[in-house]
């Protein structure tokens, strides 16, 4: 098994520890607790995560049960899961907060005169009141948190593939009037596996098509961990068709496994051109538009040394000998978006990404403000962005990871129109 699988696993139980002694601290200050109730409460963790843990590990990432076995099993826990998790965030948050005046408080009772001194002081009446006070804001802000994570997890739950179909045009500077009007579908992180079956995927399938756009772009995320889930992807996805073809870039999920058996799928099985660091050229209108994809790397994290890596294959073939290359119109398939700076460097007329999912989860959205895990290490989270000539999309993507789970950040499919 996976490190990542037992670092993930390690963290939810931890966290769940916090909510659990939180809660059962909480308990006692109440005249209804009796100790039988440590256990009493302890059973709706062990029951959702031991449940969690047995479908998602030992019976398989590619496990698909019935529709009516979701409803009654998998999606309370899921709903439970994702609250706790954001419960716990916040008592984490909360105590992080404390800390610093914590400290010294500590370190001052291990004198005797100063721990006497502290205790006297928390007796005397005014302490007391602020105390109280405190302890309630303290409760009832925990208790607002609450039913706003299992109500916000509930809903993000059962409008997780609930997709957006959005339009944009999007201006290339000295875009030939021969390719003006060119359109793109921008399909990103599917994520085959866990949470997208094969039957999804064949929707989704319908839906880009019926778009009719000239171009179809996919970059990255075929699957979501296990490489053989490429082939409910390739069944999903076979009837693809766009005029000028369907292409693709590898993502970093893509190498979790075997990226070459992914690969060797999507060329054997699909309509898909993969482009691993390599480019084609279309020609529409008697004039070329010049198709570039470069590989992603297994990693996730956003340092730029990382993303650097696969930015530098792109340098070799961008060296080439077609007097049209560099003055014709070019489209980039990127996963990550981390590196624009870098990539506008580098005369790309538009960059297609996903891998963010905008955020996916994001509590508070607010016009260009996104509070999410995505915001916290890119700057480049969902939309159009623009640095000199270059162009980039950040598509939300149609898949899920972590859980099933999207808030304020619907699955997205995307038609572009070159302007």
């Amino acid at each position: 098994m996976d490190w990542r699988v037992f670092l993930f696993i390690g963290i939810l139980l931890g966290l769940q520890t916090l909510v659990y002694f939180t809660f059962i601290n909480y308990w006692k200050t109440t005249k209804f607790y009796k100790p039988s109730h440590r256990w009493i409460v302890l059973i709706p963790f062990a029951v959702f995560n031991v449940s969690f843990i047995i479908i998602s590990i030992v019976w398989g990432r590619n496990f698909a049960p019935p529709e009516w076995f979701k409803i009654i099993a998998l999606y309370p826990f899921y709903v439970w899961i994702a609250a706790t998790f954001f419960i716990s965030l916040w008592l984490l948050i909360g105590k992080i907060i404390k800390l610093p005046f914590q400290i010294p408080v500590w370190i001052a009772k291990i004198f005797r005169p100063m721990r006497n001194k502290i205790k006297a002081l928390k007796e005397k009446k005014a302490v007391k009141t602020v105390d109280l006070s405190r302890r309630k804001f303290v409760r009832y802000a925990t208790m607002g948190i609450s039913t706003y994570a299992f109500a916000g997890a509930a809903y993000g739950m059962m409008k997780h593939d609930s997709y957006e179909i959005d339009y944009k045009d999007i201006k290339i500077d000295n875009l030939p009037p021969e390719l003006k009007g060119t359109t793109i579908t921008l399909l990103s992180d599917i994520h085959a596996g866990q949470y997208m079956n094969e039957e999804e995927m064949r929707d989704y399938c319908d839906v880009v098509n019926s778009l009719g756009s000239d171009i179809i772009c996919i970059p990255g995320d075929f699957v979501n961990y296990e490489s053989r889930d490429i082939h409910m992807l390739t069944s999903g996805f076979r009837d693809m068709k766009a005029k000028y073809g369907v292409y693709g870039s590898l993502g970093n999920h893509d190498f979790f496994q075997n990226p070459d058996y992914v690969s060797k799928a999507l060329l054997n099985e699909s309509p898909v051109q993969l482009l691993r660091n390599e480019h084609r050229v279309i020609n529409i209108n008697g004039k070329e538009l010049y198709m570039l994809g470069i590989d992603d790397t297994q990693s996730s994290g956003a340092r730029m040394d990382e993303v650097l890596k696969y930015y530098g294959a792109m340098d070799e073939f961008l060296k080439t000998n077609d007097p049209k290359f560099n003055t014709s119109p070019k489209v980039l398939l990127c996963h990550k978006p981390y590196g624009f700076d870098t990539l506008a460097k580098k005369d790309i007329d538009l960059i297609l990404s996903g891998h963010t999912h905008g955020g996916q989860v994001v509590p508070v959205k607010f016009g260009n403000f996104n509070l999410s895990f995505a915001a916290t290490v890119s700057k480049y989270i969902e939309g159009l962005y623009k640095i000199g000539k270059s162009n980039m999309y950040v598509s939300r993507g149609i898949g899920s990871v972590g859980l099933p789970i999207r808030i304020n950040c619907p699955p997205e499919i995307t038609k572009i129109t070159l302007v």
